[in-house]
C-alpha cells in the first residue's frame, strides 16, 4: 500500500507541474506582453532611413577638379571627403548608399574637356536613376570673382525637390554656421535628369579665403556631413 501511494502521489506531482507549465505566469511577463509590432518599432527607432536608397554625388573628380580657389585643396577634394564622412552616418541610420564616385576618378571620362564633363553628368544621373534611389544629392563648392562674399546654398530643379532643398539647407546652415544663402531653383544637368527628389548643396564658397581655409580642414568638412545628414534624416521624418 505504501509503494501504491508513493507512485500515486508522483503522478499527482507530475500532474501539477505540467498544468503549472501550460498555465502559470511567466517571469517576464512585462516583456512578454509587448505586442510584436510595438517590439518591432522599438528596434528601428534608431534607423531613422531604413529602406531608403541614397546617392551621394561628390562633385567633380579626376581631370576636372571643380572650382580651385584660394585654398590649398580643390572643389572635387573637399566634396569627396565631405561624402565619405556622410556615408557612414546615412548607413548607420539603416539607408542604402550609392556613391557617383567614391575615389578622385571621376564617373566618365571623354577625349575632350567638354565631352569629358557631360559624360560625368551623364554618368552621374545614371547611376541614380538605374539604383532607384529615393532621394539624390549632390555636394559642391562655389565661386564668386567677388572674394568678400561667403555663404551656403541649396538648389532644386523640379518642384518634388523643394521640401529636400529646404530641409538639408536649413539643418546644414543650423550645424556649420555659415551664412544663409537661400534655396533657388537651378537648371543644373544632374537636377534635370534625375527622376527622384535631387538637390545640388553649395556648401560654402572657395573663392573666399575664410571659407576655403575651414573647407580643407577634416573637422569642418565632418560638421557639413552632419549638417547633410541632419537634413535627410527632417526630410523623410516630415515627409
Amino acid at each position: 500500500m505504501k509503494l501504491q501511494a508513493n507512485i500515486f502521489t508522483t503522478i499527482l506531482m507530475l500532474v501539477f507541474f505540467f498544468f503549472s507549465g501550460l498555465f502559470g505566469q511567466p517571469h517576464n511577463q512585462e516583456y512578454l506582453d509587448i505586442p510584436i509590432s510595438s517590439a518591432r518599432t522599438s528596434s528601428e527607432s534608431g534607423q531613422p532611413l531604413a529602406g531608403k536608397i541614397i546617392v551621394i554625388d561628390p562633385g567633380h573628380g579626376g581631370s576636372d577638379p571643380g572650382t580651385v580657389g584660394v585654398g590649398r585643396t580643390t572643389e572635387a577634394d573637399n566634396v569627396l571627403a565631405i561624402a565619405w564622412d556622410l556615408k557612414p552616418m546615412l548607413e548607420e541610420a539603416g539607408a542604402t548608399v550609392i556613391m557617383t564616385r567614391q575615389t578622385n576618378v571621376s564617373p566618365a571620362e571623354g577625349t575632350t574637356y567638354q565631352r569629358q564633363i557631360n559624360g560625368q553628368l551623364a554618368a552621374r544621373t545614371s547611376i541614380a536613376n538605374r539604383s532607384g534611389a529615393d532621394i539624390f544629392v549632390s555636394i559642391h563648392n562655389d565661386w564668386n570673382d567677388n572674394r568678400s562674399i561667403s555663404g551656403t546654398s541649396s538648389y532644386y530643379f523640379s518642384s518634388q525637390g523643394i521640401a529636400l532643398a529646404e530641409s538639408i539647407q536649413r539643418a546644414l546652415i543650423k550645424q556649420i554656421g555659415s551664412k544663409d544663402l537661400g534655396v533657388h531653383r537651378g537648371n543644373f544637368y544632374v537636377l534635370r535628369n534625375t527622376t527622384m527628389p535631387s538637390v545640388l548643396v553649395e556648401v560654402g564658397f572657395i573663392s573666399n579665403k575664410r571659407e576655403a581655409d575651414l573647407l580643407a580642414q577634416s573637422w569642418y568638412r565632418s560638421e557639413t556631413a552632419k549638417g547633410i545628414y541632419a537634413g535627410i534624416v527632417d526630410y523623410f521624418s516630415t515627409k
